[in-house]
């Protein structure tokens, strides 16, 4: 359980200040010059070692000023760079504050999203990063995935392929038709895996809503062919036929983006 936050009294006497069983305080003083990055950085350390877990409530906004020696300032500037980085979530009402919250996989997709918004990465990059992080999750769903994620992916193929046959190229057929990569990475049971795959997608759904190439008209062909690799469990075979495509959609989407990138230069 978190522990509880006094409002009152010296900080000496305080749960998060003082010595508890013999052992050094959670928090400790910082330097007055840049303190928000000291006070983030022994919270970071604090959840990292496992003494701050999911759900702790850090003390009141005055409480963190007295503990760490900053102005109130100071610890709202870091608060505000914890909250920015899903490290920690604020609560409004009487009983909420500042609470160190569950892991959030957003983040990570989010960071990602920003830095290939910012031009931070190349298309080349992007390219080889998804061909290696989709082969591995394909030989790692012939390895695991049951009969459950096979019927998935297959329920998915189909309702694609019907929808896809009465709608037009555009934002919702793009969520449509990327979604697929989460259902099959869903099926290697491996959450880490399923987080990346995820981060990587939603770069390319980014690209393909702002470029607007036009679609592949062989997408449910290509994996009803994959989907039958991999009930055979053909790795090699099914990772080609994957890596042939990705590649040609990132083909599409350079030569829509050329001459975007142009006419901006």
């Amino acid at each position: 359980m978190a522990p509880t936050v006094a409002t009152q009294g010296s900080t000496a006497s305080h749960p998060f200040s003082g010595p508890v069983g013999g052992e050094a305080p959670l928090f400790t003083k910082v330097r007055p010059r840049r303190g928000f990055e000291y006070i983030s950085e022994q919270i970071r350390e604090a959840v990292a070692s496992g003494k701050l877990s999911p759900g702790s409530r850090l003390p009141a906004e005055r409480d963190m000023a007295e503990i760490f020696g900053v102005s109130r300032q100071g610890v709202r500037e870091a608060l505000r760079g914890l909250e920015m980085s899903g490290l920690i979530e604020s609560r409004p009402g009487v009983s909420g504050g500042a609470f160190i919250r569950s892991g959030d996989p957003g983040v990570v997709t989010r960071a990602v999203n920003d830095l290939a918004s910012l031009g931070a990465l190349s298309s080349e990059s992007l390219l080889e990063a998804r061909i290696l992080l989709t082969s591995d999750i394909i030989r790692l769903v012939c390895e695991r995935a049951t009969e459950e994620d096979f019927e998935k992916l297959e329920a998915y193929i189909d309702a694609f392929e019907e929808q896809d046959a009465q709608s037009a190229a555009g934002a919702d057929r793009t969520l449509r038709v990327t979604h697929f990569y989460s259902i099959l990475a869903e099926a290697t049971h491996n959450e880490v895996l399923a987080m990346l795959m995820n981060s990587l997608t939603e770069i390319v759904q980014l690209r393909l809503n702002k470029a607007g190439p036009e679609p592949l008209t062989n997408v449910t062909q290509m994996r009803r062919k994959l989907l039958k690799h991999l009930r055979a469990g053909d790795a090699d075979n099914a990772v080609q036929a994957m890596t042939e495509h990705l590649k040609r959609v990132e083909h599409r989407l350079i030569e829509k983006e050329a001459p975007l990138a142009a006419s901006k230069g």
